[in-house]
This record gives structure tokens, sequence and C-alpha cells, in this order.
């Protein structure tokens, strides 16, 4: 058997996997039933039993993620080792996934144009991923990058001033003529003191009612549709929660201290959507490390989403909420 044509019958063979120990030890006997002295063992045979039982290894956490998510962990990669591009940095970026039909997927990371940053000179970056392989670009590449805030592109020494000095960069560009002066409140409110109301009226009270009650039936459709989709799945949110913080430490690699620091936030943060006709959950994670505002390497908010009726974990993004996009 050719090496392409072995590959083809992998990938048939096991686009579908559902494996368990049983299934690995009835494969083992027919292995064994294959070695008497009657029989003649087929090396593709063996090949594929070996390729099964290995997956019984990373299929008994329970962890199956998704292609796309898949293509995403290989770009946030490649952004690091060609760009310097590290997780807290890919924070102040928007990133979208596109599965191509030839089997490839390209990642994109940009800025909104809503943002407040120069995203000229920050540019968009592009990632095509195909199996294991990345190739990476930049709308900036081959401009100068040296030089601070005076440079022609921003590379990630000036990724790392946005996000770690957000309010003292941008007062830095606008006095460099870099990014346009703020538009002032023209007309404050001056009932408000502090950011509080100085004379709660019964007008105010109505109005905050009517957001409250507004507030709770929304909330009493979200815990419906909740209940609905764990009963079209076949794992419960609470077994899901447990799947997506497992995840999320294998993924960014957290200590067991900041996996025990490592808190799911359950209130209006959890909810479901429907991608063709399946429920996914989709989880919020927190992380602070110290008291105070002081940020630690690998803080933020980690958002985790998971298929209830494949158990694929469809996607991990991180936020680690510097540069006030928290």
């Amino acid at each position: 058997m050719k090496n392409h044509e072995f590959q083809e019958l992998v990938d048939q063979n096991l686009s579908g996997l559902v494996w368990d120990e049983r299934k690995c030890q009835k494969v083992l006997h027919a292995i064994s039933e294959e070695e008497k002295p009657v029989k003649k063992i087929s090396t593709t045979f063996i090949l594929v039993a070996a390729i099964l039982c290995i997956s019984v290894t990373a299929l008994a956490a329970g962890l199956i993620f998704s292609p796309r998510y898949d293509a995403v962990r290989i770009a946030n990669q490649t952004m690091e080792e060609k760009y310097g591009i590290t997780a807290d940095l890919l924070s102040l970026f928007y990133r979208e996934v596109k599965e191509n039909g030839d089997g490839t997927a390209t990642v994109t990371f940009s800025i909104p144009d809503t943002a407040s940053f120069p995203t000229d000179r920050i540019g968009e970056y592009s990632v095509i991923v195909k199996g294991n392989q990345a190739e990476a670009s930049w709308s900036n590449d081959g401009m100068n990058t040296s030089g601070g805030l005076e440079a022609e592109a921003y590379g990630p020494d000036q990724l790392h001033m946005l996000s770690y000095d957000y309010a003292g960069t941008m007062d830095k560009l606008v006095k460099m003529g870099v990014m346009p002066h703020p538009a002032g409140v023209k007309n404050p409110n001056p009932r408000l003191a502090g950011g509080e109301i100085t004379d709660w009226t019964e007008e105010d009270q109505a109005e905050a009612d009517r957001a409250q009650a507004e507030a709770d039936t929304e909330n009493e459709a979200r815990l419906v549709e909740i209940a609905k989709a764990e009963k079209e799945g076949s794992m419960t949110v609470e077994e899901a929660v447990k799947s997506a913080k497992e995840a999320i430490v294998q993924e960014y690699k957290l200590t067991d201290a900041q996996a025990k620091k490592l808190t799911y936030e359950e209130d209006q943060t959890t909810y479901v959507t429907y991608q063709e006709g399946q429920p996914l959950v989709h989880l919020m994670f927190w992380l602070w490390q110290k008291d105070g505002d002081t940020f630690t390497e690998k803080d933020g908010q980690y958002w985790v989403t998971i298929n209830l009726k494949t158990e694929v974990i469809e996607d991990i993004m991180y936020d680690a909420g510097l540069a006030g996009n928290g």
C-alpha cells in the first residue's frame, strides 16, 4: 500500500472515531488472532490498530477539539513564532476563521475600524493553515518597526505599550498627531456625581424596575434554552464546564496554582447558540492571581465553546482584558 493510500484509509476510518477501552481490547484480540501461525499478519491492519489504540490516550481525557480550533491553535503559535505576538497581545485583535474548500483554513487577526487604535500602523495578519503547517503574512510586512511609537509600523513592542499602558500610550499618540483628540462629553448630566444620580426620582425608579424586569425575563429565557440544549445533547453544562476547564489548563499550560484560581463565571455569561441544528454552549472562565489591579501573566477571561451533542470543543478564546478591552 502506498503512503497516500494509507493516509486516505486512516482519514476515512478515523473521521467519525468514537473509541473506548472495550473497543481497544477487541482490536488487540483481533491482532492476537492474526498472529496465529496459520494466518499472515496484515501490515496495514497492524498500523491502523496501533493508531486506534494510541487514540485511546487522547480520548481518555474526554477532550476532542474541532478542526476549526486546531487551525486557531496553529495560527496562534505561528503568530508568536514569526512575529513575536503572544497570547496577551492577541487579545487586542478580532479573530476570524474561514474554513476553505481545499482543506485549508484562513485565520485573520485585525483591529476593528471602530476601535480607538492606530489601525493602519498595527495592520492585519493572515495565517493560512494546512494540516500542521502554517504560512503567516502581515499587511505591514517589510515596514520598519523600530523607533518606538515613531515607527512606521507597530510590532510586538508597540502592541505591548498599548496593552499595558493604554492611557499613557494613547496620550502620546494624540500629542504626536497619530491619533485624533478624543471627543469630549458635550452635555454632561448635571444630576450625575461620581457616576451616580444624586436626586433619585420616581421616574428613575420606574425605569430601573423596567430594566430589571427585562433582564429577569431574558435570564429566564436563557435558562430555558440551556435546559433544552442539555436534553438535546449527550452532556450537561456541568460536564461541559469540567471539560472546558481541562482544555484551558492544557492549551494555556496553566500551573496547578493557576488552575485552582481559574473560576467558572456562571451568571449571565453562559448561553447557547445552534450550529447546523446542534447546541453549542458558551462558557466563560476568569483567572486573577493577585489582589488588586496588578495583572499577572495569563490573567483574564477564557471563553470556551462546546458542542453538547458531540462533546467536541469547538473554540477557545483568551482575552487578557488589557488596554481597556476586557
